[in-house]
């Protein structure tokens, strides 16, 4: 879906993909803006930048599953992980006329109640909003590290009793245009698919071949958005335009986060300690030390 709107002094050009397929049929039959590009970057994009060799190799890539070094990113989220003890909240459990069990010692002494049933509490919604856009001097390992660190806060808020819907997108800016791409790839009743979500989160050709590719196939681009396709928002301007619930998290750039993928439980921390500044939240993230630390809520 694509649309254009205007909002607190910027006019949107706003897209929304609810699947990968979605997203890849877009970009194959979408036509490219030529008025407005005398170079696509998309294309011509180098290796050491991309990390692909073409447009088409990253489109594959994210369509049909990315494997190289996914292994790395997995022992980079069990690596935080292991200073981690999650709390996973259990169903209270009491005794009732009907249940899943008998409790014997119940029976015996003659109480009615005497089968065990368990009461669940409602799991209330936390919406994810992620920046996925990043500098041009952003490193790979600072990519992998707010890969590893997301999928473990979602993990952590799930065992905390939350339901996790995972907005990626992609906002930048020049002047009052942005360009804003929301990919809904996790809803709040789904599993997190991390072989899924490891392209977006951890390749640069996410942004520097395939949201590019969006970008010049955009109908209401102008050529001024040729030179550096945009400067990544910020996260006051995504308070602008993304309107939020309590308990949502935006996760903004690399660069606010101070995220330099140089130590791991560093890197978790400075994300952490930004998302613990959030007011109205109904929980807490404890600081990740080398002594395991319960996630409260």
């Amino acid at each position: 879906m694509y649309k254009t709107y205007r909002k607190n002094g910027y006019n949107v050009m706003y897209y929304r993909f609810d699947s990968i397929s979605e997203f890849v049929d877009y970009l194959k039959n979408a036509p490219v803006q030529h008025y407005a590009f005398d170079r696509l970057a998309s294309e011509t994009g180098s290796y050491g930048f991309t990390q692909t060799s073409s447009l088409e190799e990253a489109l594959d890539l994210i369509k049909f599953g990315y494997h190289e070094d996914f292994e790395k990113l997995v022992q980079l989220k069990l690596k935080l992980e292991k200073y981690i003890k999650m709390s996973k909240k259990r169903n209270k459990q009491f005794n009732d006329y009907i249940g899943f069990a008998p409790d014997v010692k119940a029976y015996l002494e003659g109480n009615p109640l005497s089968m065990l049933n368990k009461k669940s509490e409602a799991r209330k919604k936390v919406n994810v909003y992620m920046n996925t856009s990043f500098y041009g001097n952003t490193s790979k390992e600072a990519i992998f590290n707010r890969g590893a660190i997301v999928l473990s806060m979602i993990e952590i808020l799930e065992n905390m009793g939350f339901s996790v819907n995972l907005h990626l997108f992609e906002m930048s800016t020049v002047d009052t245009m942005m360009h804003f791409s929301d990919f809904v790839l996790k809803s709040e009743n789904e599993r997190m698919n991390i072989q899924k979500l490891y392209f977006p989160l951890c390749h640069p050709s996410w942004i520097r071949r395939l949201n590019f590719r969006l970008i010049e196939v955009t109908p209401d681009i102008t050529s001024s958005w040729s030179n550096g396709y945009g400067r990544p928002s910020d996260l006051s301007t995504m308070k602008k335009v993304i309107d939020l619930d309590k308990n949502d998290i935006i996760i903004p750039t690399i660069e606010e986060l101070n995220i330099r993928g140089e130590n791991l439980v560093d890197d978790a921390n400075n994300l952490f300690d930004y998302v613990n500044r959030i007011d109205g939240k109904e929980f807490t993230l404890d600081r990740v030390e080398e002594s395991p630390k319960v996630y409260r809520r």
